[in-house]
């Protein structure tokens, strides 16, 4: 297909690295088998703030990794887009950090299928 007859529009590439959000949703989701329990005791309750900052901490080193060395973002764009997938995974329970990361994993998938489907033979 040549560059005039390719279809405008579609779908842009999506503003995280898709392993970072797949990290994302796998540290909010492994981090929750700690969560549940520490909440049913009132003990644990007090240690929920520290496995939180601990989940958004290593979330954040991820993240940044990810989006320096992988993706090849700035460290000011990789250290950002970390700093927000952090502090997403870093809230209590598998909210917040799956209903980022789950689209933003969708949107990588779409964007790499349509450019599979937009592809032109090689002759």
């Amino acid at each position: 297909m040549s560059e005039v007859n390719r279809p405008r529009g579609g779908i842009p590439d999506a503003p995280v690295h898709p392993l970072s959000a797949f990290v994302t949703i796998i540290l909010d989701w492994l981090w929750t088998i700690l969560e549940v329990p520490l909440t049913l005791s009132v003990a644990g309750i007090v240690a929920i703030l520290p496995i939180s900052l601990a989940i958004a901490i290593i979330n954040w080193l991820a993240v940044t990794l990810v989006q320096r060395f992988v993706s090849h973002d700035s460290w000011g764009a990789s250290i950002s887009k970390g700093l927000v997938m952090g502090i997403a995974a870093g809230v209590p329970y598998p909210l917040t950090g799956s209903a980022l990361g789950a689209p933003l994993l969708i949107w990588s998938g779409a964007h790499a299928v349509q450019q599979l489907l937009l592809k032109s033979p090689q002759e």
